[in-house]
């Protein structure tokens, strides 16, 4: 009869990890290990886990049409077709490519991911403070790099497409954060209205959707990929800036989550109250850019 006996695994476990520790003169760290040998004695084996590798930082997209991240073509699922020339991508590149290509040669990972506060439409723009983000490197051989150096690597691929400012290296706790933070955003628009609605009724109309509370039915635009349920939002501020070529330049303060297009265009009344239903009149979103997205600390 053992007195207190100590489970075959936990041994196991500290004898490979003296045993590794004297060979490499490193020390374990059980909570956040870079690398976990998985021992499989039933099969007289190991396997290596490589953890990733984060680091946080904001993106600026300076350029119209390309998405946040990686979109499969719809045609072949990815595979690879006549209209996407075989690439098996429905846009040429994206945010995610532009800012990963570099970072998975230094690092020597197997991809990139990009993990976005929010994103911003493929025709928009994102600039001012940029769009908080981490990067995740998959299965890196290496994990270490200079931060500014990585920046100005990163930035000399990808720009004039994107632009990064890396703040810090970052982990996996801290994408779970990024993905519930409801930081504001804030909007600079251009809107098309009837020419026989006055500037003084626009006015009028949008200082009525300064403060409101906003219901937005999930939009017809992003039906296919969200589901069907009713949000409500509130619009934090909105002003007319002033008229640029007939359209109206607007800058919108909203919750995280407050779709700009439909509160504009009313979405066929999925969205209430609108732009376009206080002025009795179709109005549309013919530009949209981010000019600032809360981060973490609200830098």
């Amino acid at each position: 009869h053992l007195e207190n006996p100590e489970p075959l695994k936990s041994e196991m476990n500290r004898e490979v990890g003296k045993a590794v520790a004297a060979l490499t003169g490193k020390r374990g760290d059980p909570k956040n290990p870079e690398l976990t040998i998985v021992l499989n004695i039933a099969d007289d084996c190991t396997e290596l886990q490589i953890a990733s590798l984060y680091f946080y930082g904001r993106y600026l997209k300076h350029v119209r049409g390309i998405p946040q991240t990686h979109w499969d073509c719809r045609a072949c699922r990815g595979k690879g077709c006549e209209l996407c020339n075989f690439t098996g991508k429905q846009y040429p590149t994206s945010v995610e490519e532009e800012i990963a290509r570099v970072p998975v040669e230094i690092f020597q990972a197997d991809a990139g991911i990009l993990h976005g506060a929010g994103r911003e439409d493929i025709d928009a723009l994102c600039y001012g403070t940029g769009r908080p983000f981490v990067m995740e490197m998959a299965n890196p051989k290496i994990r270490t790099a200079d931060l500014r150096e990585l920046e100005e690597a990163i930035n000399k691929s990808a720009m004039p497409e994107v632009e990064v400012r890396l703040e810090s290296w970052s982990n996996k706790k801290t994408v779970e954060m990024l993905k519930s933070h409801k930081g504001h955003k804030t909007y600079r628009i251009l809107v098309s209205v009837d020419d026989r609605i006055s500037l003084e009724n626009v006015q009028n109309a949008v200082s009525k959707l300064n403060g409101a509370w906003i219901a937005q039915r999930t939009p017809n635009r992003v039906s296919h990929r969200r589901a069907d349920l009713v949000r409500k939002r509130q619009v934090i501020g909105i002003q007319v800036l002033g008229i640029e070529n007939g359209l109206y330049r607007l800058e919108v303060v909203g919750d995280s989550g407050l779709y700009i297009k439909e509160l504009i265009s009313g979405d066929e009344g999925r969205t209430s109250p609108s732009l376009s239903e206080i002025l009795a009149a179709p109005a549309k979103v013919t530009e949209l850019d981010v000019v600032q997205v809360d981060g973490l600390s609200n830098t």
